[in-house]
């Protein structure tokens, strides 16, 4: 499957970026003495500030909008655009620029033709093979039917059609089922950029696949890659056990219909309560989070779509662990230790051994150390510790 050039992105990002800065103060520009060429600038950060081009001088020749050449090489700002020929390299309407065997967005070579390369705007290009959006071959079957659904001067603009498929810039073509009735769902999101999904009067289209047994007359775009049609909902092209996404109710990162609870990715959550379905601490704080409902606990990793379900937990008794600073005397609430009535947990797991009743955490020069009434379990055996110990149990404790 062909994706985006993200090192191309990344790469003219990053170059509009430094020009936009440079252009704060005096734009930056080629000087040569006949002996040396360099590339300098005054901005407000560093002043003045000079860089040598490792150019030959005698035949140097500064074309413009930071672009250089000289017998051998070509240069963006002062560095060499590695592949370019010197002799016959030249520049378009920037970012583009060409040589007799290349073409190249700021200083990344593409695989284009340069005999038969052709701007259309910004972002959409041509050779006699092909289209290109952002420099990426588009992978057109059909030139002459090839259209852009939108601006081809904005960014945001993701879909495109020709006589046999849709295309969703940066990903596979997709067979299309009805050329004229093709259109985009949703024309821009909240970004400004076209939505995941389009539609003929036979399918719908989610960037490269068929979102098989959509209905393409009630079809909606009602979330980034979510869709609803008059069946049920839809994550990506994948259809969801959900039926109606204006139904839902967020509940501290899930989702509740008033009889279930799902992920965010609609997977349900089994046995869970939506009644009293809830979140233990903040939202995705630390390494996850706890969910309780009146029967259950759970631990969920951070990133991870699944539940773990803790058996053993008693819903009832089950509380998050506070963390007691020996600096200041002051308390935290933990988000991996929890205990109930029977057991002491950490993210997810029994921890053997310890008295839910005694058990405690204390945090000495950023350092974490636990124990019960009867031992040390994890941390050091510090001279704070046994302090602390001594006041609160007149003894101290043996260690792990």
């Amino acid at each position: 499957m062909v994706k985006i050039n993200r090192l191309l992105y990344f790469t003219v990002a990053i170059s509009l970026v430094c020009m936009i800065l440079t252009s704060c103060s005096r734009s930056p520009r080629y000087k040569n003495d006949g002996k040396q060429v360099t590339w300098q600038g005054t901005d407000i950060w560093a002043g003045h500030w000079s860089r040598v081009v490792d150019a030959d001088p005698a035949s140097f020749e500064d074309l413009g909008n930071g672009y250089a050449k000289d017998d051998q090489k070509a240069f963006l700002e002062g560095k060499i655009i590695k592949g370019a020929d010197g002799k016959t390299f030249k520049c378009l309407e920037k970012p583009f620029a060409v040589d007799a065997n290349h073409v190249f967005i700021l200083d990344v070579m593409i695989d284009a033709d340069p005999k038969s390369f052709r701007i259309h705007g910004q972002y959409l290009t041509e050779d006699k093979n092909d289209y290109f959006w952002r420099g990426n071959p588009i992978h057109v079957s059909d030139k002459r039917s090839f259209v852009i659904i939108g601006d081809k001067d904005y960014y945001g603009t993701k879909w495109a059609k020709d006589k046999n498929n849709a295309y969703y810039m940066g990903e596979h073509p997709v067979p299309l089922a009805d050329y004229d009735s093709f259109h985009v769902i949703k024309e821009t999101d909240s970004r400004g950029v076209q939505g995941s999904y389009a539609a003929d009067k036979y399918r719908v289209y989610c960037k490269d696949h068929i979102v098989e047994g959509a209905d393409p007359e009630t079809f909606t775009e009602v979330n980034e890659n979510v869709g609803q049609d008059k069946y049920r909902v839809y994550l990506l092209w994948k259809a969801t056990v959900v039926k109606d996404y204006n139904q839902l109710s967020e509940i501290s990162g899930f989702y509740s219909d008033g009889s279930h609870i799902y992920t965010h990715e609609f997977e349900m959550v089994e046995d869970a309560d939506a009644r009293t379905f809830r979140q233990f601490g903040s939202q995705w704080y630390g390494y996850g989070s706890w969910y309780v409902d009146k029967d259950h606990v759970w631990w969920r990793e951070k990133h991870v779509v699944e539940m773990k379900e803790v058996k053993e937990a008693d819903a009832a008794t089950f509380q998050l662990m506070q963390v007691y600073n020996y600096s200041d005397g002051t308390t935290d609430t933990s988000e991996s230790f929890a205990k109930d009535k029977s057991h002491v947990f950490y993210r997810g797991s029994i921890i053997p051994g310890p008295d839910p009743a005694t058990f405690e955490i204390i945090d000495i020069d950023g350092s974490l150390t636990t124990f019960d009434k009867n031992r040390i379990y994890e941390g050091e055996n510090s001279k704070e510790l046994q302090k602390y110990l001594k006041d609160k149990y007149g003894r101290k404790l043996k260690e792990k």
